[in-house]
Parts: C-alpha cells; sequence; structure tokens
C-alpha cells in the first residue's frame, strides 16, 4: 500500500491568492493521489495551524504535517510536493 500524501490548504474568505490556489490543487487532485482538505484560518482548526506552524499570511500549504509553501505556489513546485 503506498502511502498517501496530505495536503492541507490554510486559507482567509477575503484572500486574493487563496481562490487560484485552492484551484491549483483541485487541478492537481486530478493527476494525483493525495488527501486534500481546505481548512479556514479563522476556524478553530485553522487557528491551530496558525498557532502551530506560525503561519503569518495565507494560503498556507501544510504537506504531511510541515508548512511546505506561504502564498500561491508555482505549479511545478505544488506538483513535485504532492507526487508520491
Amino acid at each position: 500500500m503506498m502511502f498517501m500524501k496530505k495536503v492541507q490548504l490554510v486559507y482567509t474568505k477575503h484572500c486574493a491568492y487563496c481562490p487560484p490556489a485552492k484551484a491549483l490543487f483541485k487541478e492537481l487532485k486530478q493527476k494525483h493521489t493525495f488527501d486534500y482538505e481546505e481548512i479556514d484560518a479563522t476556524s478553530e482548526e485553522g487557528q491551530m495551524l496558525t498557532q502551530k506552524f506560525d503561519i503569518m499570511s495565507v494560503p498556507a500549504i501544510i504537506i504531511d504535517n510541515k508548512l511546505a509553501f506561504v502564498g500561491l505556489p508555482p505549479k511545478e513546485k505544488a506538483e513535485a510536493a504532492v507526487k508520491n
């Protein structure tokens, strides 16, 4: 059995870069298998993640419990990060 990467995208409703970041990971999900979750930074879980990873801006992308990107990542880098 292959280990599935876990991607968590932390966003806010008023963030200009969050919708394209969400679209990017949804597109990557069509090609690659990984667990994907979008978390509002203002939610309880979002607050816990922003504190744990010292997140100061969004979108913040956490992959396998490590802060991988802050801001909209280049597609190639995002794809390399989610590939198994």
